[in-house]
């Protein structure tokens, strides 16, 4: 079996260089696609205190936490879902990394194979496969995906192509099935 992750930020999402109002966060949009392709519901990695809605704010927030090195408290994630060998994890890029929710989980729990997913607007993944390859050392890391953010709205055939890999691999497919 296989789990989808996904930390994702509803409010304002930055499109074009302009802070605009979405109700669902680009990496959830992009979640959302993946789970409908293997018939899975995307798990939300939600802090216990929300991030702010507007753009300035969160990312002030976020910056503080990177600055930090903080690892902010999660809602519970049930046990078995955190015990699933394969993890397609989905999250933003911040400040060229991991954010930091997506951290603390990664603290707490172990998975065998990490599919990551990720958004941004002109990082691709930034440092943030380095930072998940020291998170999580005994994992198996396959190639992720990286869409820009502002393209999340066309990213059904990217999304369709980086599974394509996976439904025949053998290392991972008697995980998936």
């Amino acid at each position: 079996m296989a789990v989808i992750l996904v930390f994702s930020s509803p409010g304002e999402t930055l499109l074009r260089g302009r802070p605009v109002p979405v109700t669902v966060g680009n990496t959830q949009r992009v979640a959302t696609l993946i789970g409908q392709r293997l018939n899975l519901k995307p798990q939300a990695i939600t802090p216990q205190v929300p991030y702010p809605r507007t753009y300035a704010a969160l990312l002030a927030r976020a910056r503080q936490e990177q600055a930090d090195q903080a690892l902010p408290a999660l809602e519970p994630l049930a046990p078995a879902l955190l015990a699933d060998p394969v993890w397609f994890l989905g999250y933003p890029v911040w400040f060229g990394d991991l954010p930091r929710p997506v951290v603390s989980l990664l603290d707490r729990a172990h998975p065998k194979v990490v599919l990551p997913f990720a958004t941004h607007e002109g990082s691709g993944f930034g440092q943030s496969l380095t930072t998940l390859h020291q998170r999580v050392p005994t994992a198996q890391i396959y190639p992720g995906l990286p869409i820009r953010g502002s393209r999340v709205d066309r990213a059904a055939c990217a999304v369709d192509h980086w599974l394509q890999q996976y439904s025949t691999s053998s290392l991972i497919k008697k995980e998936i099935d």
